[in-house]
């Protein structure tokens, strides 16, 4: 049976170049924010109604340096945050954020809910 290949692909996916959604989620396919200001928290909570968004990176266009208090993980033990220094990676190795520069290019991954800024710029990618 001789079968072309646009008819035979006609009702299937390319497995190839298929995303699905995990991997979409997962990596800030979700939206964007652009965050220029210093006065205001900006939370993941509620964006469309999504429950348990969370920024998933972090991409510094200005050096920045969070506000004290400014970085909220999903998990403390887990990610860098401004509240504990240990992680599940080095109990006593790690620090907290507070007064750290972050420079300009640089791009950090994780789960945070909420960030504040003192200085600088980022955009920060919603996922789950």
């Amino acid at each position: 049976m001789l079968t072309l290949a646009g008819d035979h692909l006609k009702n299937q996916k390319n497995k190839m170049a298929y995303k699905d959604n995990i991997t979409e989620y997962g990596f800030g396919q979700m939206g964007s924010i652009l965050v220029t200001g210093t006065t205001n928290a900006v939370t993941s909570n509620g964006v469309d109604g999504m429950k348990n968004a969370v920024f998933c990176a972090i991409t510094f266009i200005e050096d920045t340096v969070f506000d004290n208090a400014g970085l909220t993980s999903a998990k403390n033990t887990m990610f860098p945050n401004d509240t504990v220094g240990s992680t599940g990676i080095d109990a006593d190795g790690g620090a907290v954020i507070d007064g750290i520069t972050f420079p300009a290019g640089m791009t950090i991954y994780g789960r945070w809910t909420s960030l504040k800024l003192d200085s600088g710029k980022v955009i920060a990618y919603i996922g789950y």
